[in-house]
């Protein structure tokens, strides 16, 4: 956000940001050891850059640094192909997820079905967790523009987003001032759509 109209060569237009951004400088602490994150290719032969190697991290990184450290890092890269992100989208490890946006239990589902058949619902959707990233110039602005990503990708609308974060899954601080991530449960028939539900269905079983 800092190059929109910055006084150098590297200046560039609101419009042109967004047409570029790749969002690689998130430093949100639930990338780590274990997490898949799925990240937009915008460029022809697009490769992988790691670096700002922190060993410890709160939500925010409020004091604008944490403990940057020096490390190696082992990775596996695939090549998920007609994915169409306009930014990054994060499967968290089952522990970093909000509470209520995890996988529910054998327990649990047992429980769900015979409340709905009280009810007389017939079906309990299918459903995963998937974690949107958005970024802004400030957390509102991130928070919109998370909610914007995750209702094309899955082609819902925005307030279905919002109901979903609210009820199964939160909006959380990646990085202030600006990046957030949208956590939710999403239902498998729209991650299958978006040709997510592999992944999903690998990370969280």
């Amino acid at each position: 956000m800092f190059l929109v109209g910055a006084p150098h060569d590297y200046s560039c237009t609101a419009e042109e940001l967004e047409t570029h951004r790749t969002d690689g400088h998130m430093d949100i602490n639930r990338v780590r050891a274990g997490a898949v994150l799925i990240c937009p290719v915008k460029v022809e032969g697009g490769g992988v850059y790691l670096g700002d190697m922190h060993a410890m991290q709160g939500d925010g990184e409020i004091a604008g640094h944490t403990t940057d450290v020096a490390g190696m890092v082992h990775l596996r890269v695939h090549v998920l192909k007609n994915a169409n992100l306009k930014g990054p989208i994060l499967l968290p490890n089952v522990e970093d997820l909000p509470y209520t946006a995890k996988p529910i239990t054998e327990e649990e589902r047992e429980a769900a079905e015979k409340v709905a058949a009280k009810w007389n619902v017939r079906k309990l959707e299918e459903s995963l967790p998937v974690s949107f990233i958005g970024t802004g110039p400030t957390l509102n602005d991130a928070t919109e523009n998370g909610m914007k990503r995750a209702a094309d990708v899955l082609g819902i609308t925005v307030e279905e987003v919002m109901n979903r974060s609210t009820i199964t899954g939160a909006i959380e601080i990646g990085r202030h001032p600006g990046v957030v991530t949208v956590t939710f449960l999403a239902p498998v028939e729209k991650l299958k759509e978006a040709g997510l539900y592999e992944l999903t269905r690998k990370q969280y079983g």
